[in-house]
């Protein structure tokens, strides 16, 4: 009867704490897909999107090429929102590159945010990267005000998540405690190299 009573009330909690869980995702069907913008120079990523049994995807492919997709959101979102949960899966990485240069400053996969503007933007990239260990931080060799923070350095070439408290990584790098918008950025203008990555299933959450 004891045990019965726990799992009625342990039923309960669950349901209020997804009930009271908030969510803002990152829409890649293909009426989604018209709210982003495409950004870059030179010749273009290519972005595709997808779906399987497990919903909506966004495949990357860049072979010397440098684009992001990119969408505009409320500077309030993080108060409530405070954690970004991207999956990534790396179909093709780049061979051997240095990542600190600015001649190997290129990521197979990274998901953008921070103070986007057109002077002075204050940028973290939370990327993936098969060098270098996650939870890697350094200043852009291209850009004072943005931040690359490795959050992946899966190689298993499978799906794989990762879940960052994108409002305390911005007060810690830039000191702001918003963003203004989201971008999905995959390149290898630098490195002149081809590379293949999958995104799905980004969102904001609550916890």
């Amino acid at each position: 009867m004891l045990m019965r009573i726990f799992a009625y009330f342990l039923t309960i909690l669950l349901i209020c704490v997804t009930a009271n869980a908030k969510e803002f995702r990152i829409d890649f069907s293909d009426e989604g897909m018209k709210l982003f913008k495409k950004r870059g120079f030179g010749k273009k990523t290519v972005y595709t999107n997808g779906k399987d049994d497990k919903g909506w995807f966004l495949k990357a492919e860049a072979d010397s090429g440098a684009t992001g997709l990119g969408m505009e959101i409320d500077k309030g979102l993080l108060k409530e929102m405070p954690f970004l949960n991207i999956t990534f899966k790396i179909e093709k990485d780049f061979d051997s590159i240095d990542q600190k240069t600015k001649d190997g400053h290129d990521w197979a996969a990274r998901v953008m945010v921070g103070h986007g503007k057109k002077i002075g933007s204050k940028l973290v990239s939370l990327a993936h990267s098969s060098f270098l260990e996650e939870g890697f931080l350094q200043t852009s060799p291209w850009t004072k005000g943005s931040r690359d923070y490795v959050v992946s350095n899966d190689k298993s070439g499978e799906w794989h998540t990762r879940k960052i408290n994108v409002k305390e990584l911005l007060e810690k790098t830039h000191g702001i405690s918003f963003t203004n918008f989201v971008a999905i950025f995959s390149d290898s203008n630098n490195s002149k190299q081809k590379i293949i990555a999958y995104y799905r299933d980004i969102y904001f959450s609550s916890e």
